[in-house]
């Protein structure tokens, strides 16, 4: 077994488990065998098995490999919108990391403009400085990199856990890392020059700048809705590279956007809202009016962050919606203190009655009945059709039966069907085929139609089915039928799962318990995008409350005259800490505002190009939205320590 299992297996609570797997313990599988430190399995060896029989299959290697297949247009989509929401919050981390400081920087290059420099001379000093920034930060983060990578194989993230080996950047790939980022670097500082070379003096006065404008900054957004919406015209042009730059184009214009609406809105709303309120209110009313870019370059990363993350979280649920269809909860008929199980195993024996009193035994089941199941076809095209065998005391179970004897066989009409009995498809002499390729089979002679009962754990029947005794469906029918379970337990009785499956493991390591009214996770695949997107989207958010937690200290550092001067004259510091808070606070909550509306957009226009209904889950998003705001509120409480310094009398020292 895998070192993770094997720990499980040690760990207190896991009796059931240990019971289940009531086994010698030979060896541990190597880390070669495993797709990650903390997978759970495990091969047990066994006597007397043959290729083909109960499901057995030979392997004499390991390492096949098989043919390519086609990625699905939905998972396709998938990873294209992961890696846009997982990579667009890091550039605006960068680009918000660039500017740490720019304040200062920018007086003292405008100073230097207001006393002969030219143009490219400043230039020229702002991209020295940022070049060399750049690149210790990259020589920084590689050496973090590294250290970290140490350790990433204790770390368990929502079942997904790697290797350290997994972790091997690709050189290319690390070298683009590095000149995309040096790019950006360069890029932003060149834009955020505009100030300095134009209006220097300003620059060194504080001043505020001209007013912001509307048309550019809302027409960005909107070219990349149109985009999206006229880019793929079916599920299959997500697999041209035209299509996917077009979605990429059209996502990175809806994000970005996001961070040229705010500082307007931001704008607007400090404009209307600057002459009332308490005095903490008006402080940082008037600090947002005098540097509102500052304020919402911090907040941007967690503005595209969340934004990325509604768009995701509407394309994953209106995905699962499609997939999922509805709770068949009332078609299986469970209840609220009852649910139903079944347990199967392809042994080719019918053991029926003796696995039926095992699982009727296990503490918490209501009711267990046992038949073996098949299914025949009239022909390649024809849609297979079920038959259940058992004997006269089980099928009693199943159907409302006018007498039975061994070698009767029924058709069964559900009661919700308001037609007979299909006697074209279940007709006495007829010849059919076991399991689509099996055996022919000749349908026995039908003894009477009748109807389901409602003490069928399974609940009312979803088609008409034929039930047959053992000697009217034959030997060869029940050489190919699978032994099969249903179960009714209580919800009320502790671990009543767990014992299920031990029950059935302690029966034959074969058996298979499902549990068909338990929400499910969906597709594999999509809970795999689901889960490693998870694991993303958390890693970008610690970066950016990091950014968010710098620029506020960086803010705090830049006033400490002022706050000096404040405190010196009697203002509480309380009133300080609530200024401080609403400094943050209003930007994130018109941030988080924008961000759910795009990102609904956003999430919406996906939904589209795969012909997909959008399905909202609310409370999903409120949770998103929440989780911004209190890494918002976490992030202004750690610099409370920073403000008491700031606004110490000494500060207001200066030469």
């Amino acid at each position: 077994m895998s070192p993770a299992l094997r720990k499980l297996l040690a760990a207190p609570g896991s009796d059931l488990l240990r019971e289940r797997l009531d086994h010698p313990i030979a060896g541990e599988v190597a880390d070669r065998g495993l797709v990650g430190p903390g997978e759970y399995v495990f091969y047990l060896g066994g006597e007397h098995m043959a290729d083909g029989v109960a499901g057995a299959r030979r392997l004499d290697h390991f390492g096949k490999v098989y043919p390519a297949k086609p990625l699905d247009p939905e998972l396709a989509l998938l990873s294209i919108v992961g890696m846009v929401v997982l990579l667009v919050p890091v550039a605006v981390f960068i680009a918000a990391a660039v500017r740490f400081g720019g304040e200062h920087r920018d007086r003292r290059l405008a100073a230097l403009r207001l006393v002969g420099a030219d143009r490219r001379m400043t230039a020229r000093i702002a991209a020295g400085e940022t070049l060399v920034s750049a690149l210790l930060g990259v020589a920084l983060g590689a050496v973090l990199f590294l250290f970290g990578r140490q350790f990433v194989g204790l770390m368990d993230i929502q079942g997904l856990s790697v290797f350290t080996e997994d972790l091997s950047p690709q050189p290319v790939l690390a070298a683009l890392t590095v000149v995309g980022v040096v790019v950006l670097s360069l890029a932003v500082t060149r834009l955020a020059m505009n100030g300095v070379v134009v209006e220097p003096l300003g620059v060194v006065r504080k001043s505020g700048g001209a007013t912001r404008r509307l048309s550019w900054r809302i027409a960005v957004p909107v070219v990349g809705l149109l985009l999206l919406r006229t880019s793929v015209r079916g599920g299959s042009d997500l697999r041209s590279a035209t299509s996917v730059i077009l979605i990429v184009v059209g996502m990175l214009a809806l994000l970005v956007g996001v961070t040229a609406i705010l500082p307007w809105i931001l704008e607007q709303l400090t404009r209307v809202s600057g002459g009332f309120g308490p005095l903490s209110w008006q402080l940082a009313v008037r600090r947002l009016q005098l540097s509102s870019e500052a304020s919402t370059r911090s907040v941007n990363g967690i503005v595209v962050a969340v934004a990325g993350a509604v768009a995701l979280q509407t394309l994953f649920t209106g995905i699962a919606h499609g997939h999922n269809g509805g709770s068949g909860a009332a078609r299986n008929g469970s209840t609220p203190s009852t649910r139903i199980g079944v347990a199967s195993l392809d042994d080719g024996k019918g053991y029926t009655d003796r696995y039926t009193s095992v699982f009727s035994a296990t503490p918490g089941v209501q009711q267990a009945i046992g038949y073996a199941e098949l299914s025949v076809s009239g022909s390649d095209d024809d849609f297979p059709q079920t038959v259940r065998v058992a004997g006269c005391g089980q099928l009693r179970l199943l159907a409302s039966l006018p007498g039975c004897t061994d070698g009767d066989a029924f058709v069964v009409t559900p009661r919700s069907s308001t037609s007979s009995a299909d006697t074209t498809v279940w007709k006495s002499g007829s010849t059919m085929r076991l399991d689509m390729k099996g055996p022919l089979w000749k349908v026995p002679h039908i003894t009477a139609t009748v109807e389901d009962r409602s003490s069928d754990p399974q609940g009312a029947f979803p088609e008409e089915m034929l039930l047959a005794t053992p000697r009217a469906a034959g030997s060869s029918a029940m050489a190919d039928a699978v032994s099969t379970i249903s179960i009714r337990y209580s919800t009320s009785s502790e671990d009543i799962q767990d014992r299920l499956r031990t029950a059935a493991a302690r029966l034959n390591p074969f058996f298979t318990v499902d549990f068909p009214t338990q929400a499910k996770g969906g597709d594999m695949a999509l809970d795999g995008f689901r889960r490693d997107l998870l694991a993303g989207v958390t890693a970008v958010l610690l970066l950016i409350a990091a950014s968010l937690l710098l620029g506020t200290i960086e803010q705090l550092r830049d006033r400490k005259r002022v706050l000096a001067v404040l405190v010196t004259f009697g203002t509480p510091r309380r009133t300080l800490i609530h200024s401080i808070l609403w400094q943050t606070a209003l930007p994130v909550a018109t941030g988080l505002l924008v961000a759910g509306v795009v990102g609904t957009a956003l999430g919406s226009a996906l939904l589209g190009l795969i012909g997909r209904t959008a399905v909202y889950d609310w409370n999903s998003m409120l949770a998103i939205a929440g989780i911004g705001a209190a890494a918002s509120v976490a992030v202004t409480l750690l610099t409370l320590p920073t403000l008491w310094r700031s606004s110490h009398p000494e500060n207001i020292r200066f030469e």
